[in-house]
């Protein structure tokens, strides 16, 4: 019967009894019967794309599988089209690389890469399943508010709020006496909106769906105030903007007032195509005061003001609902991007009001 390589057992082979030799091959057959086997999730970020080389190849110097040169350029170029396809699909794509310890008598690792794309709202859901609420914060925004008051008889403004979540805006104004219209494309989010408007009687309607999606449509000049916070943070391109502020345009009626939030870049800071991806992953999309105005340039739209989310609230809720929730803070100020603790990072959160025409 022959053992696990396969040697002729001979009678007419030497004997061996030198301790090093044994030795070795004891290491050998031991090392045989050692498993290396995981996965690395790596954020589909294309521009990090030499530094997740450098660490995957790391990784494989430890486990004592080093990748031979011409394996590194194979793995380079796949990272590459992983990467971009990825996060062509979204900007939270994961990227799972799995490996596994080649089986005798090859040697290396075996490795496989797969692209994980959560959509927005499967996100939001492991949120509604593993956070406590509230999850956006138990008071309506401060700058909302402040609007609202300045109208006269609630129940004669009708109000829309985009990217309505769970309702932390909508209930508040409805409570109010407003009609308020809510759209939300994350279906548990939706759920729970309509439940509780339908505990309280409250002048709500809820529209599932994507606010840039040509097929959710609201009644045109309807409405005399519209409300996107912490909405085009998730979005992609300039492009997205300028379609949501047109929609808006078509949603309002003449005179009355848009209220968005943005991160907007600060001291003239140009952000690189890195930074962009990072900002994207983050939830933070970020553009500058000059993309912002080519955005709304043609648009029959007046800004009226622009002021920091972050200091305006802290400084307008009621005493203890600030923070709206513990990571506001950081994300508002930027530092979900750059992490910076003893400085101020070249981004902030602002809010833009703007009087349609």
């Amino acid at each position: 019967m022959g053992n696990d390589n396969k040697i002729d057992n001979s009678e007419n082979l030497p004997l061996v009894n030198k301790p090093d030799v044994l030795q070795q091959a004891i290491l050998y057959k031991i090392n045989t019967r050692i498993v290396a086997r995981g996965e690395v999730v790596f954020p589909c970020i294309p521009g990090m794309v030499d530094h997740y080389l450098n660490w995957i190849d790391q990784l494989f110097h430890t486990l004592g599988k080093p990748l031979p040169g011409e394996k590194q350029t194979e793995l380079r170029g796949l990272l590459v089209n992983k990467l971009a396809d990825g996060f062509r699909i979204s900007s939270t794509s994961m990227l799972v690389l799995q490996y596994e310890s080649a089986k005798p008598p090859q040697t290396g690792l075996a490795c496989k890469l797969l692209i994980a794309s959560p959509s927005l709202g499967e996100q939001y859901k492991t949120w509604v399943e593993t956070r406590e609420p509230p999850l956006f914060g138990s008071y309506p925004d401060a700058k909302l508010i402040e609007i609202a008051n300045k109208f006269g008889d609630p129940r004669t403004v009708r109000i829309l709020d985009v990217g309505a979540g769970t309702g932390r805006n909508t209930l508040p104004l409805a409570r109010r006496g407003h009609p308020v219209d809510a759209i939300e494309l994350t279906p548990a989010f939706v759920e729970q909106l309509k439940v509780a408007a339908a505990a309280e009687n409250l002048p709500i309607e809820v529209t599932l769906g994507d606010v840039l999606d040509p097929l959710v449509r609201m009644r045109p000049a309807n409405y005399q105030i519209a409300i996107a916070a912490e909405l085009i943070s998730h979005f992609r391109e300039a492009d997205q903007v300028r379609l949501l502020l047109a929609k808006m345009c078509d949603f309002l009626c003449s005179g009355g007032l848009l209220l968005f939030s943005t991160f907007l870049t600060a001291d003239g800071y140009e952000p690189d195509n890195l930074v962009r991806e990072v900002a994207k992953m983050s939830w933070s999309t970020l553009f500058t005061p000059q993309e912002l105005a080519a955005a709304m340039e043609g648009l029959p739209l007046v800004q009226i003001s622009n002021e920091l989310v972050f200091e305006y609230e802290r400084e307008h809720l009621p005493s203890g609902a600030w923070p709206p929730t513990p990571w506001f803070p950081s994300w508002a100020t930027g530092r979900d991007v750059f992490p910076i603790a003893n400085a101020r990072p070249p981004m902030e959160l602002r809010w833009i009001l703007c009087r349609r025409l």
